[in-house]
């Protein structure tokens, strides 16, 4: 059978002639060029003989899309003598089904360009190298970091927020949200400028980084305000960390020519809990923990219980 990379595969055990051009290594790659604007320009590198799509952890590939089902489709890799022989797609039973190139599919083979739809999301099959692999990386970073702190934005993080409160709803995982916010940020602005605001803020924000986990989610959703999810995190768990944010920036110092510039922060925090109906009304409870922190003197945490009662730290 003919191999459908034919023209971008080289063979790795053939020499070239002196003074040839060697092609750089490849990849196969899945690349989302439609869909969800917070996925937009991700890619995914087809490195096991079987990969799974689907909507919740436990697929291989993880999409931002409610229309797909949890296991929706597999993409199988499969090899020869020469290499890749042919890649095939199946459907998995999805409710809203599998197309390839508009045409629904039960079961189908692929070739480099092909446009595979599940839900509303459509991932294009290619061949790339290194500098490819790149380059669809740094699409996706510039369509989902904030410019000034290199978090994320405020459209990725509230999406973020958007999927696990799905999750958790039809699981019954727990996760739960820290809002942060930089108490009397203008003053920093008035004191010393826009621009120490700026250095303040990207500053402020590899604090936030190096204090979390790795599977935790930062975000900026404001001038100075940061969403912060932490999957799999009890109410408890979550407040420990507010707090340790809260005392490693209350230690960290922005030093300019002028000054050293210190500030405070001031968290909300609070656990996804099934009387929630949406994820709104979570991001607002938590929101509201941060107004209690605030009003009560600020530099502190304030934990939001879903009963109407609050705790606070210092």
């Amino acid at each position: 059978m003919s191999d459908p990379f034919d023209e971008t595969i080289c063979d790795r055990n053939v020499s070239s002639p002196p003074g040839a051009a060697r092609k750089t290594e490849s990849s196969i790659l899945l690349v989302i060029i439609a869909g969800s604007e917070v996925d937009f320009g991700r890619h995914f590198v087809l490195e096991k003989e079987e990969a799974t799509i689907g909507r919740e952890d436990g697929s291989d590939i993880v999409l931002h899309d409610e229309k797909i089902s949890k296991a929706h489709c597999a993409i199988s890799v499969v090899k020869g003598g020469r290499g890749v022989e042919r890649i095939d797609i199946r459907d998995l039973g999805a409710t809203n089904g599998t197309f390839v190139n508009g045409e629904p599919v039960s079961r189908a083979t692929l070739t480099a360009g092909d446009k595979i739809r599940v839900g509303d999301t459509i991932l294009q099959l290619s061949y790339g190298d290194q500098i490819e692999r790149e380059y669809h990386a740094r699409l996706f970073q510039l369509a989902a970091r904030d410019a000034l702190t290199g978090l994320y934005n405020k459209r990725y993080v509230l999406n973020e927020a958007e999927n696990h409160f799905r999750i958790a709803r039809r699981s019954g995982r727990t996760f739960s949200m820290i809002m942060i916010d930089i108490d009397d940020f203008k003053r920093i602005n008035d004191r010393h400028g826009h621009l120490a605001g700026d250095e303040y803020l990207a500053g402020m924000a590899g604090v936030l980084a190096r204090s979390l986990r790795e599977q935790d989610i930062a975000g900026r959703v404001g001038g100075e305000e940061f969403l912060v999810i932490l999957p799999e995190t009890g109410l408890e768990g979550a407040f420990q960390l507010a707090e340790r944010i809260r005392k490693n920036t209350e230690a960290f110092t922005l030093y300019r020519q002028d000054a050293g510039i210190r500030a405070t922060i001031s968290c909300g925090v609070c656990q996804y809990d099934q009387t929630l109906a949406a994820a709104q009304e979570f991001i607002d409870a938590v929101d509201q923990a941060l107004y209690e922190a605030k009003n009560s003197g600020k530099n502190m945490v304030r934990q939001a219980l879903l009963s109407g009662l609050e705790n606070e730290g210092q």
